[in-house]
């Protein structure tokens, strides 16, 4: 019997949420690390004991950010959204902090509220490191995993992941990114996201994280 192909892509991803990944200006940057820098450990806007994270600097700029910047970051979730196939472009943002993580710090899993939520990366001293460096210490050794269903057969150390669905055989139940200065990703609020700690002394990863809200 002859094989004969009536599908050319025959593999189809039809679950799951979708990812915006892009890069904001270099002058969004600059004016993040300018209010991260002026206000960074001012009490009125410390945010540590608000958040998920298990990270000691971490800043509410929801005050702080301009208008200029804070459309710019509209603008990348109404992109998202059109993309989508949605004409929807009333949007407001509805919060929007700073996270300074040092060594060992993380993030576990957790989710936010809202419509869309983002992170944009402005310093990643990681980036000189490969990441089989990053890696390669003796608390992220990967385990045996008899189950084959968890995250110990893995090496996490430097990673945000977003996580949806369960983890079992044939279904990708993560997407892991390696952050780069001026990166801007954004999923849906309900997703699932937790950000790995590292290990290298003396290296920080400084990100924005916020939410956008669809209005009217």
């Amino acid at each position: 019997m002859d094989w004969d192909n009536k599908n050319e892509n025959p593999v189809l991803f039809p679950f799951g949420p979708p990812v915006y990944i892009d890069h904001v200006p270099e002058e969004a940057v600059v004016e993040l690390d300018n209010l991260i820098e002026e206000h960074g450990g001012k009490i009125e806007f410390d945010a540590s004991g608000l958040l998920a994270g298990r990270i000691e600097k971490q800043t509410d700029l929801s005050s702080l950010i301009s208008k200029d910047l804070e459309e710019h970051i509209i603008k990348h979730c109404i992109r998202f959204n059109e993309v989508l196939g949605s004409r929807e472009s009333n949007m407001e943002m509805a919060g929007i902090w700073s996270n300074i993580q040092e060594a060992r710090e993380y993030n576990p899993p957790h989710m936010h509220t809202g419509n869309f939520s983002f992170v944009i990366y402005c310093r990643n001293d990681l980036e000189k490191f490969s990441m089989e460096h990053i890696q390669d210490n003796k608390y992220d050794a990967p385990h045996q995993d008899t189950n084959n269903n968890t995250n110990q057969n893995r090496k996490l150390a430097g990673l945000i992941e977003l996580q949806y669905g369960e983890p079992n055989w044939m279904n990708w139940n993560n997407y892991n990114h390696v952050p780069k200065r001026r990166d801007i990703i954004i999923f849906p609020s309900w997703l699932r996201h937790t950000v790995y700690a590292h290990y290298e002394e003396n290296c920080v990863r400084v990100s924005v994280a916020g939410n956008v809200n669809i209005v009217g």
